[in-house]
């Protein structure tokens, strides 16, 4: 503005300008455009400004430039004339333009907050674009992580790609002398921190010149007890030794990851790296409380005195509160508010009580019990996760966990087989996601499950060692998913439908629970005893004492028993023999569900378990019922004769995997058996009862 001829160059002067000139003197050769430059470039040089030139000397050394004489004088003076005062124009029009410019006068800490106030027009600033322009820049120091300062360097790399002119940026001079200002650092701890540690892996494809805002919250958060992001400079500066902080901030995160890291890097979690299950407050409130625990001195060069007393404590409610917060969504809202609050008085110091573990569990449960999925089921999500990965710990072995076999979370009653039996009694659905519905199973490369369930399945069975599956993986008994083979064919059995399948829920997340505690270090008897009023159940049924299929199985053993006057002998599965091997005996239970006035219960039938007494005399189906003390015990060669009667299922090869047995229970305790073939008929069987 004060000296603008001093920006005058030749290439403001153009081509179509020149030509317009050779033309008047008639010399229009290309190779002549630098001659007209050169001339008026020199001349102009000499002005101070645009205004007032008399141009007859610039046009008389281009006419004797190129031997033109004095005619064309007069026509290459308007020429010049019109070029320079289009210059003037352009001058005059930058020179008139306001630009607002605020000058403060003030402490610097307040300049963010100025910008936060002016900063409402146009395109806004985030707010570390804020910090950005607002923090010292010229106040730097050295660190030792040259991945930080490269971070830095890519930051404006970008801008220069983009055609920017930085000022006082020296790529080469940044690189050697590893010197930053606070905003810098922090900018590229924060890709560091992100690219180096799984469980920071929040925003990982930002661009290299924009901010992940991570490494400015988790500092703030060490260093400070409440939100100061805006001043955060002024605790870097104050840093005696910025790489002993760095190390120190690094440890603290280790911690938590050691803590954590059986349950994030658990070996179902991915085919590709580590899950997030948590959130990023919920980690940072973690590491922050961690950091301030193990460096509350201020000394970063050591842990303090104290810590070696706390760390064990502090590790294991790291592991149970990550766990605890995720069921509970503790970390759902919040924000950084939570993470300072968190450590007055630190949080992860005080142990989680039976009654909270509790309240938890049951809520989660029966919060997922509320799902009504009939077509569209929803996928396992980060509480299922975490809570199938804290019950399998103690079941997948090392050689589980370091193998190159792949686990698959597998629905123990298949979604396709669900939604057709939804379908086919017009229910308006069922929790068919809920956790306890859900199991890790080994992914096998022949496996043709799909909508059978793996008992049902007899190809899937060559495949596996069902013992293995129902003692690491499915946690379940045959009988536990017995009302699957069931005939479920009209709207009035979906109650039944219901009812069996939320049994089975109820059933089998009381021993979710139970392995939960077991791989937790929790007190499961303390916990199921606590007084306090436990969160209201979906199902009034519910009862954390109730007993097991496996307890029925055992009193009904002992009836038959006491009825025989003699003892028997587990041989397989559901399979028992005398001491004389004299007598075999299967045995099935069932839960009845209400058809008009009466309880039925249903059974499969299957051959499979006689190969396991086919060596004894007398061989008997053993019936129980779980709402009733009242046991059937019927001769095999009975059953054999009227299987024609009854109703069958087949497998995937055509073949009769089981018939169905129905029995019904009137009011005064009389019981009969369904037939359907060839007419529907019942026939008495009371004369069975022991």
């Amino acid at each position: 503005m004060t000296n603008p001829t001093e920006f005058f160059y030749d290439s403001n002067i153009s081509d179509d300008f020149c030509q317009s000139v050779l033309q008047i003197v008639n010399a229009n050769v290309s190779a002549n455009y630098n001659v007209v430059r050169s001339i008026l470039t020199d001349f102009i040089k000499k002005q101070k400004s645009f205004k007032n030139l008399q141009y007859y000397k610039p046009a008389k050394d281009i006419a004797d430039r190129f031997n033109a004489g004095a005619t064309p004088i007069g026509a290459l003076i308007d020429v010049i004339a019109q070029f320079f005062e289009e210059r003037q124009a352009l001058y005059d029009q930058i020179a008139s333009t306001v630009i607002p410019v605020i000058v403060y006068h003030g402490e610097e800490e307040n300049l963010p907050e100025i910008f936060d106030r002016i900063n409402s027009q146009g395109t806004p600033l985030d707010q570390y674009e804020v910090y950005a322009a607002a923090w010292p820049v010229n106040k730097r120091f050295k660190v030792s992580n040259t991945a930080i300062v490269e971070c830095a360097i890519k930051k404006y790399d970008a801008f220069v790609e983009d055609g920017f002119v930085i000022h006082g940026y020296d790529r080469e001079k940044m690189r050697s002398s590893k010197e930053v200002n606070a905003f810098e650092y922090l900018f590229g701890l924060s890709k560091f921190l992100v690219s180096k540690y799984d469980i920071l892996g929040f925003q990982k494809g930002l661009a290299d010149d924009t901010v992940n805002p991570l490494g400015f919250e988790l500092v703030n958060a060490c260093l400070n007890d409440t939100d100061r992001i805006k001043t955060l400079y002024q605790n870097i500066y104050d840093i005696a030794d910025i790489g002993a902080f760095e190390n120190a901030l690094n440890n603290a995160i280790k911690f938590v990851v050691d803590s954590v890291s059986a349950i994030i890097r658990f070996k179902g979690n991915s085919r590709s790296g580590t899950k997030l299950f948590h959130s990023k407050y919920q980690i940072l409130s973690m590491i922050s409380t961690t950091f301030k625990e193990m460096y509350g001195s201020g000394d970063y060069s050591k842990v303090d005195d104290a810590w070696d007393s706390k760390k064990d404590v502090i590790a294991r409610n790291l592991r149970l509160y990550y766990v605890y917060d995720i069921i509970t969504n503790y970390w759902s809202e919040g924000g950084t508010g939570k993470i300072h609050s968190a450590a007055k008085p630190n949080r992860y110091m005080i142990e989680i009580s039976p009654r909270m573990w509790r309240n938890a569990l049951d809520a989660f449960f029966d919060k997922s019990m509320l799902r009504t999925e009939s077509k569209q089921i929803a996928n396992p999500r980060s509480e299922e996760y975490v809570l199938l990965n804290c019950i399998y710990l103690n079941t997948f072995t090392a050689m589980d966990q370091l193998s190159i076999d792949k686990f698959d979370v597998e629905h123990i009653a298949p979604k396709e087989q669900m939604k057709k039996l939804i379908a086919a009694t017009s229910g308006a659905g069922l929790p068919i996601s809920c956790i306890a519905n859900l199991c890790y199973l080994p992914e096998y490369v022949n496996r043709s499950k799909r909508d059978r369930n793996f008992y049902q399945d007899t190809k899937y069975l060559q495949h596996i060692n069902l013992d293995e599956v129902e003692r690491k993986y499915s946690f379940t008994t045959r009988n536990d998913l017995e009302w699957m083979d069931m005939d479920y064919t009209g709207s009035d059995d979906f109650d039944a439908l219901k009812e069996f399948y939320e049994d089975f829920c109820i059933s089998r997340f009381d021993v979710l629970k139970r392995l939960f505690c077991e791989s937790m270090g929790i007190d499961y008897d303390a916990m199921i005893s606590v007084s306090d009023e436990p969160v209201k159940p979906i199902v009034d049924s519910r009862s954390d004492t109730a007993p097991r299929a496996n307890d029925y199985v055992s009193a009904c053993v002992s009836k038959v028993e006491a009825n025989a006057d003699i003892h028997l002998q587990k041989v397989g599965r559901s399979t028992y023999k005398s001491v004389d091997g004299k007598s075999g005996y299967i045995f099935c239970i069932s839960k009845a569900y209400r058809q008009g006035n009466r309880d039925k219960y249903w059974f499969g039938y299957r051959r499979g378990p006689l190969d396991d007494i086919s060596d004894c005399e007398n061989k008997y189906m053993v019936y129980g019922f779980k709402n009733s003390d009242e046991v059937l015990l019927i001769p095999v060669n009975y059953m054999e004769s009227i299987t024609s009667a009854c109703n069958n299922s087949t497998d995937d090869e055509g073949q009769i995997s089981h018939w169905h047995i129905v029995f019904f229970r009137d009011e005064t305790g009389h019981m009969t058996q369904l037939l359907s073939n060839p007419d529907i008929r019942e026939v008495d069987i009371d004369k069975y009862k022991i």
